[in-house]
């Protein structure tokens, strides 16, 4: 039997989290949690995730700050990730984008959407 791929999550926000989590598990991976975005830098390079769902308005640095620590771990370099906020104007999309995300969801997301994409970075369906 294979290992399910895991999944790191860092959202501030509980209820997300735990949404989000089923979601993951529902796709065929475990799931670690942050609730800190350096929390989060910190279990990315000691996990190797397949992928991270990264929330952009965390309290104690931005996602896309935790972003770009975590591409600075050679290991972590092409580890997709898909940020999510709740914030939808276009300059924040853009910078994700630069940072070489693949994908944003906007809060309140559509289970199924981040299904979808949860499927799609980490077995490419």
């Amino acid at each position: 039997m294979t290992a399910r791929p895991r999944i790191l999550i860092v959202d501030d926000e509980p209820d997300y989290l735990a949404i989000a989590s089923r979601i993951a598990a529902k796709a065929g991976c475990s799931v670690i949690t942050a609730p800190l975005a350096l929390k989060g830098v910190e279990l990315a390079e000691k996990n190797n995730p397949a992928m991270i769902l990264l929330d952009v308005g965390l309290p104690d640095i931005s996602g896309f700050e935790a972003a770009r620590r975590i591409r600075k771990v050679r290991a972590l370099a092409s580890t997709p990730i898909i940020f999510f906020t709740v914030r939808s104007e276009l300059d924040m999309v853009s910078e994700g984008l630069k940072l070489g995300a693949a994908g944003y969801v906007i809060k309140p997301f559509d289970p199924d959407e981040l299904l979808r994409r949860i499927k799609a970075a980490v077995f490419h369906e």
